[in-house]
């Protein structure tokens, strides 16, 4: 299976008023993409999976993904010492 990139877009309602969002994640299947954008929006906002509407996933070509996102499709593994 090879990974694909995907661009998610959503709202999610915050205590400081609604932060819409657009996050390009690279995972195999939309389903872990959306599981992504939950973890990075919950530890990033202290938001809840309820408070986090997605819109919308679609699959981006290779191609039209932003630059930092092409660097790291590039990585196998990434170890930190």
């Amino acid at each position: 299976m090879a990974v694909k990139t995907y661009l998610v877009s959503g709202v999610a309602k915050l205590e400081s008023g609604d932060m819409r969002f657009k996050l390009y994640i690279r995972a195999l299947k939309p389903r872990d993409a959306v599981e992504r954008v939950y973890e990075l929006i919950g530890s990033r906002h202290k938001a809840r999976r309820f408070q986090i509407k997605i819109a919308e996933v679609e699959e981006v070509p290779g191609d039209s993904a932003p630059d930092e996102v092409k660097a790291f499709s590039y990585i196998d593994r990434v170890v930190v010492y």
